[in-house]
């Protein structure tokens, strides 16, 4: 990534972390600067308003990164007044290394970094506060971040160049699944189990507004297949790696358009299927870690019922900073053999969520998922 990637990237983390309710003044004055400049173009204010409404959403948030990295290499002024704003909400906001659900990482200064006039103190170094001098140290924090990663996976690893679907730390087998068949998948020590390899039978485990309540419909484009990007991983809160998309075959997903009767009024589903069992089950894991983790504080983690193998449940509320009205969000995060699949609830005019009905379109979407891999045409229904 380049300097004005980096920039970028650490601008929308402090952005985005404002939107969650983690905000400082000093990102207030960030969110200031960034508005006056991207306000001047309807692409710039479209990026806005789409990580507004969706603060943990991916595409929304990388929207933004694009738009802020094309206007600081646009106008240097903009760089200058970007980076001062960014030393300052680094010195409200401490946290070495974070992992937000963009699955992009970032490096912050710490409390110790000072700034007076024409230079920059971090410890005993010194640094003239230049232009490029600033780009030139945003590029080094995106190297000690590479660093960072390295070491957490082992430079042994890395070396050996293993191709397991395991994680850093130790821990046990997954259970084996409740379906049989003969494909040439089986868990750790166990029976094979079957794969969904087939993009037809997998984009039907996303229900159809045939399956689900008057109503509700695709909203454009959906559903649509993705690519899980290598790298994508989840944190758990004991620095164990997860990843989310190792051995994965397919990635689909489905933006709905919920029907009156719901308490929410968008709703994203993606299911990944994977080449072993062993794989989902990372998978699932290290996409539970994305949702307990974020936003990184404010996610309630809710008791219902279980589905499949394992499953998931989580709900938070996003302060309205730039709009003035909360919104609330409920998810669910699920294991069935190999198949991993989430739910994201939107309430975009208020903070409750409606948790039964996440309930029942998690078991409609679960039931699907099992059909499928038993060979079958997916036909539960809501």
């Amino acid at each position: 990534m380049d300097a004005a990637g980096s920039m970028a990237l650490s601008a929308v983390q402090v952005l985005t972390a404002m939107a969650t309710g983690a905000g400082t003044e000093a990102g207030r004055a960030l969110g200031d600067v960034v508005r006056a400049r991207l306000g001047t173009s309807e692409e710039g204010r479209a990026a806005l308003a789409r990580v507004s409404a969706a603060p943990a959403d991916p595409n929304a948030t990388q929207g933004l990164q694009e738009a802020i990295r094309e206007a600081i290499e646009a106008d240097p002024d903009f760089q200058d007044r970007v980076a001062a704003a960014l030393a300052g909400s680094s010195r409200a906001a401490p946290p070495a290394y974070t992992i937000s659900h963009s699955y992009e990482d970032s490096i912050v200064i710490g409390a110790g970094a000072k700034v007076r006039r024409s230079q920059i103190s971090l410890g005993p170094l010194t640094i003239n506060n230049t232009r490029s001098a600033r780009v030139s140290l945003t590029a080094a924090a995106a190297l000690l971040l590479a660093l960072l990663a390295l070491a957490a996976y082992g430079g042994a690893q890395v070396i050996a160049g293993d191709d397991s679907p395991g994680v850093v730390s130790s821990g046990t087998s997954p259970r084996s699944p409740r379906t049989a068949s003969s494909a040439p998948s089986a868990p750790s020590g166990g029976a094979p189990v079957p794969v969904v390899s087939d993009a037809a039978l997998a984009e039907q485990i996303l229900p159809g507004p045939g399956s689900l309540p008057d109503g509700w419909t695709f909203a454009s484009g959906s559903p649509q297949k993705e690519t899980c990007p290598n790298g994508r991983v989840g944190v758990e809160k004991d620095g164990t790696l997860r990843d989310i998309c190792k051995h994965s075959l397919l990635d689909l997903t489905a933006w709905y358009n919920a029907g009156p009767e719901a308490g929410f009024d968008k709703v994203l589903i993606e299911v990944v299927t994977y080449s072993s069992h062993d794989a989902s089950a990372q998978g699932y894991l290290g996409q539970k870690a994305v949702e307990a983790n974020n936003p990184p504080s404010g996610v309630t983690e809710e008791t219902l019922p279980s589905y499949c193998e394992d499953s998931a449940f989580f709900s938070v509320v996003y302060p309205g900073i730039l709009t003035g009205v909360d919104k609330g969000e409920a998810r669910s995060v699920v294991h069935c053999g190999t198949v991993m699949f989430n739910i994201y609830a939107r309430n975009m005019h208020g903070t409750s969520v409606d948790l039964d009905t996440l309930s029942k379109l998690t078991h409609t979407v679960a039931t699907r998922a099992q059909q499928a891999l038993k060979g079958e045409t997916p036909t539960a229904a809501y």
